[in-house]
Order: C-alpha cells, then structure tokens, then sequence
C-alpha cells in the first residue's frame, strides 16, 4: 500500500467513526439516562408503597440496569469489586422478578 491509499483509507474510517470527544459525549449521554431511569423507578416505587401497591417491576428494571453494567464493568477491567457488585445485583435482579410474577399472578 502506498502512501495515498493509507490516508484515503484513514479518511473513509475516521468519516464513519467517533473522534475521542464524541465518544466521551456518547458515552456520558447513556449515564444521564441512566439516571433519569433510576430517578423515575425511584419517583414510582415511593408513590406505589405510600399506596399500599407492590413496585417490583421497578426494582427488577434498577437492578438488571446494575447488575449489567457492573458485569459489564468487571469484563472490561478486571476488578474483582465489579464482579461482586455485579453478581449480588443480579440476583437482586432474578429475586424481584419472581417476587413481581408470583404476587401477580396470585
């Protein structure tokens, strides 16, 4: 290859792809709406109990998010604290989920 066909190359990658900044934008827009999510199931979950009603599906929805980026978090950094927080979130996750089936469905 020579010198031009490496930079046209360069330039058809770098069109289709993120520069550093956008990526940190993209990145952080997931974490604000992550937030956002946390604060709604939380909003939900204290008016449902002030209401005497059950609010598993929303600690099922906060818990998966959790457990999935602490999972997430330990894969691609290797620490052991990721993988811990990701496991007890999960099961977090699985138990409410049955809690929310089994009190529906009775």
């Amino acid at each position: 290859m020579d010198k031009k066909e490496i930079l046209a190359k360069n330039k058809r990658k770098s069109r289709n792809s993120l520069d550093e900044r956008e990526q940190r934008v993209y990145n952080a827009s997931f974490g604000l709406g992550a937030v956002a999510v946390g604060i709604l199931c939380l909003v939900f979950s204290v008016f449902k109990a002030f209401h005497r009603e059950m609010f598993y599906e929303y600690v099922t929805i906060i818990t998966t998010y959790l457990s999935t980026t602490f999972l997430y978090q330990y894969k691609n950094l290797k620490r052991p604290g990721y993988l811990i927080a990701g496991i007890g979130t999960g099961i977090a996750a699985v138990l409410s989920a049955i809690l929310f089936f089994w009190v529906y469905a009775v």
